[in-house]
This record gives C-alpha cells, sequence and structure tokens, in this order.
C-alpha cells in the first residue's frame, strides 16, 4: 500500500525539533498507517482493531527484548543491517516470535525507514556514501537498479561505481551531479538531499563540455555557471565572450573567426621558445646555440672578465636565467617564421629584417605593442654596444649569417663581411630606434592602472582591494580535497604578505621560511644568498631581509639589514600557520622546501620552488578565480576588475597612502622607494582628486552650522 498514506506533517514538523524519530513516534505510526491499510483493504472488518494490536504487539515485544524504551531514538537496531540481524534475534524462535519476526520485517521495519527519511536530523552527520546506502535499502532496491537508473544511452551499467560511492572509496565527479538529482527523484526526497552531503567542490575542479581544444577549456572551465551545458547556444557564446574579454588576456584566442589566430593556438611566446633539455611541447635548441649562450652568461657572471674584453655590469643567476629564457624565445620565434636550424645563432641581431619581422609577429599575437616586444629588443641592443657587448666585442662572433628571405638580407650579409664594427653599430641604432618606437606606441595603447581602476577609483583602495581576501574564504576547499586547500591558502598568502610587506615580487618569491623552533639563519648568511626570511621570534612574525636583496639596494631607502615585524591583524598569523601545514600537501611529506611560497610537486618537475613566470601565473590566478566578479556565477569579490599580476600589489598600496596623507613620503617609505617613483610611477593621485583633498582640509575647520568662529 506504498504511497496510499501521507506521512502527518504534524509528526514531521515534531521530529525536525528533536535528535530523531522516538519509538512513541514510531508506535503511533504504525498503528495509524496500519488501521488506514485495513480499512482500505477490507472496510469496516471487525477484526481490524485485533490485527491493528498484533502489529503494534510485535513492535513492543521488539522493544522488551533489547531493553527499548518509548523515549529511546530509533537507530540501526531497527533499520540498520547487521545490528538488526543481531537485535531481532533477541525475540526468540518460538511461532509467536516467527509471527512477530514476520510483521517487523514486511512492515515496521520498512514504513520506519520512510519515515526516517522525512527527518534530516537523525542522519544528520552520516556521509555520502552512507545516506546512498539507507536510501538504496529503504527503496527495496539494488546497486545495479540504481547503475541503471543513471547509465547513458548505450551504455553497459556499472554497479561497481555505486559501490565505491557507498564505500567512500570514491566521490561522485562534478560530472556526476545530474545523475545525483535523478537518483533524489527516485527516492522521492526532496532535491539536494544526496548533494548536500557531498563535499564543497573547488570552482578549479568543475568540467564542462564547451567544444573548445583542452588547453583552453582548463583556462575557461572554473569561471563556467553550474548550469552552463543546460543554457541556450546563446547564452553560452555570451558567456564565453565575457569570459575572453574580461578574464583571459588575449580575447583573440577565442570565438574570433577569421582571424590571424585560429582557435586553441596558443599566444604565449613561451610556446615558441627554444628548450636547453628535451621537451614534449617544446623544439630542442641546437648544440652550437648553447654554447654561444653558455659564453655570454659566463661573460656577464664571471668573477672576472676575460682578457681583452670589458663589461659594464655583472650579471646574478636570475638576471643571467631570465636572459637566457629572452633569447631563446626570440630566435625560437624566429625559427617559426622559416629561419634555418643551422643558422640559429645571436649573431642575428645584426639583421634589421629579422628584428623588425619579430615585432610585427609579436604584435599581431599580442593585439598590440607591449612591454614584451621591448624587453628581447633591449637585450638584443646590449649585445651589440661597441665597449661592453659581447657580440660587439668578437668579430665574426657565432654562426655565418646566409641569406634568408625575408629575415636575413643580402647586404646585411655584405655589411657584415666588410666592416663587424660598422655592421654591429648599425644595427644598435635600428634596435634603439626600434625600441623608443615599441615604447611610445606601448605608452599610448596600455594603461598601467587599467586593471585595477575599481580599486583605484575607490574612497578605500585597500579595502576595496581587501574583498578578495574575504571572498578566498568564503571559498575555501575543505580537507577532503587537500592540495586544493593547499593552493587557495597559498592563494590568501601571496595577497595577504604582499600587502603587508609591499615588496616586489622577485623579493616576495625568494622569501624563505623558518619554521616554528627553528634558529632563523644568520645576517651573514641572508646577505650573502641575498633573501629574506619569515621566522616566529617573540611571539610573532618578523621578515629580515638585506638591502642587497632589493632592486634599488644603492638608495637610501633601505640599510644592509631590515627587520620588518608582522602585524597580526584580521587572524593573520592563524592563517599563516594553516598554509605552514598544508604546504606538505603541495611538496610532499619527504621533501623540505626552504621557499616560503611553493607549487605542487609532479612527476616530471620535482622543484616545488616558484619561477618568476609560475609565481606571476599563481597571483594572476587568483585574481582570476577570486577577484573578478562574474555575473553569470555569481562569484568574485570586485565587479569589472581586470587581470593584473603581483606588482600591482604596490600601485593599490602607493595610491592608499598617498591619498589618505596627500604626500608621497608616506608611501615611498612603505614601498621602500624613492618619492620620485611613487609619484610618476606607483600611486594614482589625479589633480582633481588632489585639489578635492586639499579643498576638504582647506574647509575643514568651518562649523557645521555656520556659525561665527
Amino acid at each position: 500500500m506504498k504511497g496510499e498514506f501521507e506521512t502527518p506533517k504534524a509528526l514531521v514538523a515534531e521530529t525536525n525539533g528533536k535528535s530523531g524519530i522516538s519509538y512513541h513516534m514510531l508506535l503511533q505510526h504504525v498503528k495509524d498507517r496500519r488501521r488506514v491499510e485495513l480499512e482500505i483493504e477490507h472496510p469496516g472488518r471487525p477484526s481490524n482493531a485485533n490485527a491493528v494490536s498484533n502489529t503494534t504487539r510485535s513492535l513492543t515485544a521488539f522493544m522488551e527484548a533489547n531493553s527499548i524504551s518509548k523515549d529511546d531514538i530509533v537507530r540501526d537496531e531497527l533499520v540498520g543491517t547487521l545490528q538488526w540481524d543481531l537485535s531481532k534475534k533477541a525475540l526468540g524462535n518460538d511461532n509467536t516470535a516467527r509471527r512477530w519476526k514476520g510483521e517487523l520485517r514486511t512492515r515496521i521495519r520498512p514504513w520506519a525507514k520512510e519515515l526516517l527519511q522525512f527527518s534530516d536530523t537523525t542522519y544528520s552527520k552520516e556521509t555520502f556514501g552512507e545516506r546512498l546506502t539507507r536510501l538504496r535499502i529503504s527503496s527495496l532496491l539494488t546497486r545495479r537498479n540504481l547503475a541503471c537508473e543513471i547509465v547513458k544511452d548505450g551504455a553497459k551499467p556499472d554497479s561497481t561505481k555505486i559501490r565505491n560511492w557507498e564505500q567512500g572509496s570514491k566521490l561522485p565527479r562534478p560530472s556526476s551531479r545530474h545523475d545525483i538529482q535523478r537518483l533524489e527523484k527516485l527516492f522521492n526526497v526532496r532535491p539536494g538531499y544526496l548533494l548536500e552531503k557531498l563535499p564543497k567542490i573547488p570552482m578549479s575542479a568543475l568540467s564542462h563540455e564547451t567544444g573548445l581544444p583542452a588547453s583552453i577549456q582548463r583556462r575557461v572551465s572554473k569561471h563556467l555557471p553550474d548550469n552552463y551545458m543546460q543554457r541556450s547556444l546563446t547564452e553560452r557564446d555570451e558567456i564565453l565572450s565575457w569570459i575572453s574579454e574580461n578574464i583571459l588576456s588575449t580575447p583573440k584566442e577565442i570565438l574570433e573567426d577569421g582571424s590571424s589566430t585560429s582557435p586553441g593556438q596558443s599566444l604565449d611566446i613561451s610556446a615558441y621558445a627554444l628548450a636547453r633539455k628535451p621537451s614534449g611541447r617544446l623544439t630542442m635548441a641546437p648544440a652550437h646555440l648553447l654554447k654561444e649562450l653558455d659564453e655570454l652568461i659566463s661573460f656577464k657572471m664571471a668573477a672576472m672578465v676575460p682578457f681583452s674584453k670589458k663589461r659594464n655590469e655583472k650579471w646574478g643567476r636570475v638576471s643571467a636565467d631570465k636572459a637566457d629564457y629572452e633569447l631563446r624565445a626570440f630566435l625560437g620565434s624566429l625559427q617559426q617564421m622559416g629561419l634555418p636550424e643551422e643558422i640559429i645563432s645571436l649573431s642575428i641581431c645584426l639583421s634589421p629584417e629579422a628584428v623588425d619581422r619579430f615585432i610585427e609577429w609579436k604584435r599581431a599575437r599580442r593585439g598590440g605593442y607591449t612591454k614584451a616586444i621591448e624587453t628581447p629588443l633591449i637585450l638584443l641592443e646590449s649585445l651589440l654596444h661597441a665597449k661592453f657587448g659581447l657580440v660587439a666585442q668578437t668579430p665574426n662572433f657565432g654562426q655565418h649569417l646566409i641569406h634568408v628571405p625575408g629575415l636575413i638580407s643580402k647586404a646585411t650579409i655584405e655589411k657584415v663581411k666588410k666592416n663587424w664594427g660598422d655592421a654591429c653599430a648599425d644595427a644598435k641604432e635600428h634596435l634603439n630606434q626600434r625600441i623608443k618606437n615599441v615604447a611610445q606606441a606601448s605608452s599610448k595603447g596600455r594603461d598601467p592602472f587599467e586593471a585595477l581602476l575599481p580599486v583605484l577609483n575607490a574612497d578605500a583602495p585597500l579595502n576595496e582591494y581587501y574583498k578578495i581576501v574575504y571572498e578566498i574564504r568564503r571559498r575555501m576547499p575543505d580537507q577532503t580535497y587537500p592540495v586544493r586547500r593547499a593552493e587557495a591558502l597559498r592563494a590568501l598568502m601571496l595577497l595577504r604578505i604582499g600587502l603587508e610587506l609591499g615588496f616586489r615580487q622577485k623579493n616576495l618569491r625568494e622569501l624563505l621560511l623558518c619554521p616554528r623552533q627553528h634558529k632563523p639563519r644568520s645576517w651573514k648568511e641572508l646577505i650573502r644568498i641575498k633573501r629574506g626570511e619569515l621566522s616566529y621570534e617573540d611571539s610573532g612574525w618578523k621578515v629580515r631581509i638585506p638591502g642587497s636583496a632589493f632592486k634599488n639596494s644603492g638608495s637610501n631607502s633601505v640599510e644592509e639589514e631590515n627587520t620588518f615585524l608582522l602585524s597580526d591583524r584580521d587572524h593573520l598569523f592563524t592563517e599563516i600557520s594553516e598554509y605552514i601545514d598544508a604546504r606538505a600537501d603541495l611538496i610532499g611529506n619527504e621533501n623540505c622546501a626552504d621557499e616560503f611560497f611553493v607549487k605542487k610537486t609532479t612527476k616530471n618537475s620535482k622543484s616545488c620552488a616558484l619561477s618568476s613566470s609560475a609565481y606571476y601565473e599563481a597571483y594572476r590566478s587568483m585574481v582570476t578565480t577570486y577577484g573578478i566578479y562574474n555575473p553569470y556565477t555569481g562569484r568574485g569579490a570586485i565587479a569589472e576588475l581586470r587581470a593584473h599580476g603581483p606588482h600591482s600589489i604596490r600601485h593599490v598600496l602607493a595610491t592608499a597612502a598617498v591619498r589618505s596623507t596627500g604626500g608621497y613620503s608616506d608611501a615611498a617609505a612603505l614601498l621602500l622607494d624613492g618619492e620620485a617613483t611613487i609619484r610618476e610611477t606607483y600611486a594614482r593621485f589625479l589633480p582633481g582628486q588632489r585639489h578635492a583633498r586639499a579643498r576638504d582640509i582647506l574647509w575643514s575647520s568651518l562649523p557645521a552650522d555656520g556659525s561665527k568662529v
């Protein structure tokens, strides 16, 4: 008679107000349900009352045999599995006990399970697997029944999936959300009754079928709404267009048909950088080029300058690695344009045609002239300096140039053969002119404050930017996803430590960690390695960093020994400790990392240190995931914010400091930089804003009521 008896609302309301279903409630429910059942089968029959008594007597006998009172809560001794079998035996094996067991098995136990489905309180602490098992058993269904319910058309039912879900060995993937909803309908429970027991899934774990290449879909997926696949094609295109314009740095990557860049083609020049080691994604650099690069690095890093040569500056390891990468990326792009492998050499900087082709190639791919074009040109120009450049000081350096249409002209080859010095001077002049052209075009086309305008235009820029911290906390994954949680805590630290210190990316990326109870490094050691260290001393966290570690180490803004005490505002120390504990999920318990900020180690990447590009991408990912408000998902902290890197923290701090004090000296002290740099580079304090602030200060002494002073 299932479906013909409706659970009284009063009983459900009473149940929800307590800790569970009592046996007293169950007895009343069984009496009412049995009476309704008998009246439907045999209306008006006098023996119906005796039949009701027999059914309730079987339940009271079960309670007496197991020492259960009416006030006890119904638990697994009646609706469970193993415990039910044990408690049933307490009734005995005589004929009367067998009749009672029959009543319990066919009526009371199934009715009790149905009743408990109306109450979330008794099983509020059960897991997803436990709830799924309980609902399946109470519905008298098998695992195969559930597998057939969620199987896709044409596929074979897989009861192993249901078993894994029930046992907790595996959890449903985000793509199984609709399968879980179908099971909820099958069990006739309220929507979300099963879904609410799944752990909070981080957005980066969600996946949708967008039809885009996998490399792009990974970047897009976490910004799509949960119901993306249920929306119309027009709405999907609208969502992807918004993501392309507001999240991705290169909108041509998606949905631009007929452009010079095909969908799925990477717009990052790093995809064409020649590799130093064999790589499945990059082309290996020829041996003769690696020899040239090693000679250049040795020349710029050696303690003693090679005999007969001069240099104007010495490179550190970071500068050398960056220059090495920029040159390999530049030459890799030329190889993509048709430069033969056998003549790939640093001497290509002598060809104005190759330089111009690179500029146009990069401009077309980036959508305009950017700093990324200017950087390798400056490096190439330094190689041609008549007094200090390695190429200029080494006649016939590298491979002999040959004619390559569009890249190396016959006129350039003749000039090089005729006079090496004049060829280097002319090429240097050409590069110098192109650097000025690119810088001028770049300054016109890009506002360094554009990505941060919603923050910098706010009444309190720092408070506005700090909203991202609250968003990260709100969406923090739980311990079910330890790696995701560790990455979210790292994102929190990238922002909070950056706002506390205001350092440049390099100093934050190289910040070392001294765990609690460990002895901090000496000043002598920190000065030798030119890095800062975060340590816990005197009941607080502090950062010790030598002046030589800063970019402007020669200025008066920094001393040789600098100590910065962190403030425990808004639970900073607690969150630092949580991140330090979670670092083990990124680097592995067997590894030991000195850096405070680390990345996930993998089979192919054993190092957990963040490179310059990896640190930038980690910060940018934090901004796009938690900072930019997405109107289609409702996630994100700040509307109209655009993607940006870690250096933007200095813009926020400088602007907030200048606007609050009206002067540039406090901002300079905060960023450890000069006032001229703050004024020209970091702070956005427009004439109208300065005028308004000065006016407000001037008139602040006027009484509000207009009375005479």
